[in-house]
């Protein structure tokens, strides 16, 4: 019995031998390898880094940039107002206690350059002279007595050329007659005959400074008067 055991057991030992060496070795096994549709390879497949970059915005470059909405007034031409009364200060300053440059007659043709609350800023049409008045003395038209005495100017046509030396007499003429005293300039004489000397407005600050001598007058003045 136990002789029949041994055998029955060396037989199933060398049975179970044979079969593991009939297995084959996995290492032998291959490998298929992947198949890729129309034989494309997979080097001709696009990277990720490209396809990213495919979907990526454009930049726009050398874009302009926006205008700037703010307007600027430097080109714009002065509006010509006319002064309404009479001695009306013209100040260095939208001040009612700053210094007086001259005194403007009603009548007198000034350009508007800015305004400032109730003050606006002018320029003497005749002297070229800047500063600051009240902007209630302004007026957009002529006074009436100012047209009554003199209706002709609108008419009358000023020679193409005039010489530098005329136009400077001119200037200080027109001046003079805009002076409602007789003491403008130094060398006029009052109505007693006497010469007016340092008692002129010419002399005295905080009044009228009218135009005495052809040094005052400038090459700005003699450019605006033609």
């Amino acid at each position: 019995m136990k002789k029949r055991y041994w055998l029955l057991l060396c037989g199933l030992m060398l049975f179970g031998i044979s079969k593991l060496g009939d297995s084959p070795s996995n290492s032998n096994v291959a490998t298929p390898s992947p198949s890729y549709p129309y034989n494309v390879t997979p080097t001709s497949q696009p990277k990720a880094l490209d396809a990213e970059k495919s979907f990526e915005t454009p930049i726009p470059k050398n874009v302009a940039p926006e205008p700037s909405l703010s307007n600027s007034r430097s080109n714009e031409t002065a509006a010509t107002k006319f002064i309404s009364g009479n001695r009306i200060a013209l100040r260095d300053a939208p001040n009612a206690k700053a210094g007086i440059k001259d005194r403007l007659d009603a009548g007198k043709k000034v350009s508007l350059l800015g305004q400032e609350g109730q003050w606006s800023r002018i320029r003497d049409s005749l002297t070229q002279k800047e500063g600051w008045i009240a902007s209630r003395f302004l007026s957009d038209k002529l006074p009436q007595k100012e047209r009554i005495a003199k209706p002709a100017e609108t008419t009358v046509k000023s020679p193409p050329v005039i010489s530098p030396s005329i136009i400077i007499q001119r200037i200080i003429a027109e001046s003079l007659a805009s002076y409602p005293g007789s003491c403008a300039c130094p060398y006029s004489t009052d109505r007693g005959g006497r010469r007016c000397g340092n008692r002129s407005a010419y002399s005295k600050p905080g009044g009228y400074a009218p135009i005495c001598f052809a040094g005052d007058v400038t090459k700005s003045m003699i450019e605006a008067y033609q």
